[in-house]
């Protein structure tokens, strides 16, 4: 009882800053115009709580050590101005009607307890993007306008070169229909935990080994939100694409709560770990598409 009661009271203070108070906060765009300008060609870094956490607290988190160089990347480019590079916070921050009451407190808490840092270190001026792209079904009452964008995303990956960097057991779009019709994937992979060791080595590789028509999905928390601010400075298209994947298998299954999935890693779920794939044509493909591990 006394729990719900916090969580009544977390979720109405914020209601009343955001709808009574018209308490001014920071320029979001929507997932859906956030989709749209990623349509257009741009790349994305995102940041959730454990980019701030890391970039403001000094905190580590489950995957990722903090690390003093992660920490000054994250504050530079929160405030950045790329060209062509969309810097994304949740959109969450400032809009909580459509979300389900367990992501309203959450929000609401996350906001009212780290509301002086969040103030300190993101900028009034700037226009941001929306970082729950990665998150656009589970969190949501009503996530139809979230999924139709989604749509879009899959079909502007079709006849796409596409390369993914993510970690051992994340396996991004294997077996779903998310990269169905792009014309090649191919796959570099890296530890699960603490990615930001190799991020030079990647960069690297990549610039070597691949053209710039390649669209680069990154899956490496953290360190995605480094690596997709690189590439782009290099004239490539780079999405630090986050739990998207997982996040699509959910809405496949129409899962009411957070499942583990087959042979993906799922964070929230289940500890990192090596999960086989059993499947032996999907075994086949998956390890076909792998060009390189920096593990």
């Amino acid at each position: 009882m006394i729990k719900k009661i916090r969580q009544f009271l977390y979720i109405k203070r914020n209601e009343v800053l955001l709808n009574k108070l018209k308490e001014e906060r920071w320029n979001i765009k929507t997932t859906k115009e956030t989709i749209e300008k990623i349509i257009q060609g741009y790349s994305i870094s995102r940041y959730g709580d454990g980019e701030f956490d890391i970039a403001f607290r000094k905190k580590e988190l489950y995957f990722q050590e903090y690390d003093s160089e992660l920490s000054k990347y994250l504050r530079e480019i929160l405030n950045s101005n790329l060209e062509k590079l969309l810097v994304a916070i949740p959109r969450t921050l400032i809009e909580i009607k459509n979300l389900k009451e367990n992501e309203k407190y959450f929000w609401s808490r996350y906001y009212l307890k780290q509301k002086e840092k969040l103030e300190k270190n993101i900028s009034k001026e700037k226009v941001y993007y929306d970082s729950m792209i990665s998150r656009f079904y589970m969190p949501y009452i009503n996530p139809k306008e979230n999924i139709e964008s989604i749509d879009k995303l899959i079909k502007y990956f079709s006849n796409k070169k596409i390369l993914i960097i993510e970690g051992e057991n994340t396996r991004f779009g294997l077996g779903n229909s998310l990269l169905k019709n792009s014309s090649e994937i191919q796959r570099i992979i890296l530890p699960d935990r603490n990615g930001f060791r190799k991020y030079k080595e990647v960069i690297e590789f990549t610039l070597e080994n691949f053209t710039r028509d390649n669209i680069i999905l990154i899956a490496l928390g953290p360190t995605a939100t480094v690596l997709a601010y690189e590439f782009s400075k290099e004239g490539y298209q780079a999405l630090d694409i986050g739990h998207l994947d997982v996040e699509y298998e959910w809405y496949l299954l129409k899962a009411k709560t957070k499942v583990d999935l087959q042979y993906k890693t799922v964070s929230e779920v289940s500890e990192f770990k090596e999960k086989e794939i059993l499947d032996k044509k999907l075994e086949d493909l998956y390890l076909k598409q792998i060009k390189k591990k920096i593990i």
